[in-house]
């Protein structure tokens, strides 16, 4: 038996303690992918008899095999900043801000080794002629700078530095205003598990049986990772609180 599911759940707060939205007179602005989104999910369960023949105490019968396979893709995650270190870049006191983000969504990946950082000691801000230079060797700083635009948001790489990852580049806005980048998203990591169970049956006259089980849950022994959440300089809110990890 298999079956494949294709969804896409949709809304501006997925929990009942929801994350805060950036910005309180424009929640429309948080609208965008659940938390609970699983865009694709496909299931695959069988069993298998397997033939047998008399022989003795029935060891060359009543054999039989199940697995159970599920593939499913990974739950959306989302990036804040004020929360843990009290930046508040939009000047609301919302500690909800959202920065500015240009390329794939799909490079930035919630893995151990986290998103790089490109620190802010890499930039220079010239407050009298308001320009900022790239003064760093961390080969991402030219690209954050390129990405910025203006020069008010090229000020904030200054003061918050910015992250590089593929085409993913993710920059601070300017001080006042509100970042680009929608809520949720990017992906984390999916879920693909196997179970198997291989089971020997005894039968004794009609009424009665005996059966010997193994069941093997997650046979192959895959990891399976969950979202980040809260840590490093910006805090990543995904669907599952307890889960830990860094950006």
């Amino acid at each position: 038996m298999a079956g494949y599911t294709w969804s896409h759940a949709l809304d501006q707060a997925s929990f009942n303690r929801g994350q805060n939205p950036q910005d309180s007179t424009n929640p429309a602005a948080e609208y965008g992918s659940s938390d609970n989104d699983i865009r694709h999910r496909f299931t695959f369960s069988m069993t298998y008899d397997i033939p047998g023949r008399d022989g003795f105490g029935q060891m060359l019968k009543g054999w039989q095999i199940t697995s159970i396979v599920t593939l499913q893709s990974g739950l959306p995650w989302n990036v804040v900043d004020g929360y843990l270190n009290g930046n508040d870049i939009s000047l609301t006191g919302e500690f909800s801000d959202r920065w500015n983000f240009t390329g794939n969504p799909l490079d930035f990946k919630a893995l151990p080794t986290g998103i790089p950082f490109v620190d802010p000691s890499n930039f220079s801000f010239d407050s009298g002629t308001n320009t900022t230079t790239v003064i760093g060797t961390d080969p991402g700083a030219p690209r954050c700078l390129a990405a910025a635009g203006n020069q008010a948001t090229q000020a904030s790489l200054a003061h918050f530095g910015c992250y590089v990852d593929g085409s993913g580049i993710m920059t601070p806005p300017a001080a006042g205003t509100f970042g680009t980048m929608h809520r949720n998203i990017f992906r984390g990591p999916g879920y693909h598990n196997w179970d198997f169970s291989i089971t020997k049956m005894w039968v004794f006259r009609e009424r009665f049986s005996v059966q010997l089980r193994g069941e093997f849950f997650n046979i192959l022994n895959h990891p399976n990772f969950t979202n980040p959440n809260g840590v490093g300089a910006l805090e990543a809110q995904s669907a599952c609180p307890a889960a830990r990890g860094s950006t």
